[in-house]
């Protein structure tokens, strides 16, 4: 390697004049600096700027999914409800809907094999009806598969008829 250097010193900057051999060099002392800034220190410096931004919205993406992790990771362990027949899923509803003080408003409570149960209201809070659904699917596991809705005259009424189930599917 260092015969190869000598060889081109020897071929490109021996034969020069000294006159030219320093403006070669004064260029090169005065580009470099400037070559080191637009090549080197400013592209890094504004990656560097980009980062600052960047880095923390990916740590929270990071954090937020591993709070997903967690939270998948503890549905996989949590306990399957075992699946109620028809007549259990119905004496199970109307023990809720007592509890929400919903049965008044429950007009018909109908069993459909071999898991559902019909439901209708004639007038029913929609609040109150959403809210029981709700823990009705958290609690219980019982879902909805077909709900229709009909808006009544006095404010927040409706008409509701609805089939349940408890979520499993045969």
């Amino acid at each position: 390697m260092k015969t190869r250097w000598q060889e081109l010193r020897d071929k490109h900057w021996s034969p020069r004049p000294a006159q030219e051999r320093r403006t070669i060099l004064l260029g090169a002392v005065v580009l470099t600096p400037i070559i080191y800034y637009f090549m080197l220190w400013q592209p890094a410096h504004q990656a560097l700027a980009k980062l600052h931004v960047t880095v923390p919205v990916l740590q929270a993406q990071a954090a937020k999914l591993a709070e997903q992790a967690a939270e998948v990771e503890a549905l996989r362990h949590r306990p399957q409800l075992a699946a109620l027949d028809a007549q259990a899923l119905k004496t199970s509803m109307e023990e809720s809907a007592q509890r929400h003080q919903l049965r008044a408003a429950i007009t018909a409570l109908e069993v459909q094999e071999p898991n559902g149960v019909h439901i209708a209201c004639d007038a029913i809070s929609f609040a109150a009806w959403l809210n029981w659904l709700r823990d009705l699917q958290q609690e219980q596991h019982i879902r909805a598969d077909s709900v229709s809705i009909a808006a009544l005259p006095q404010s927040g009424m409706v008409k509701i008829s609805a089939t349940l189930n408890n979520g499993s599917s045969q």
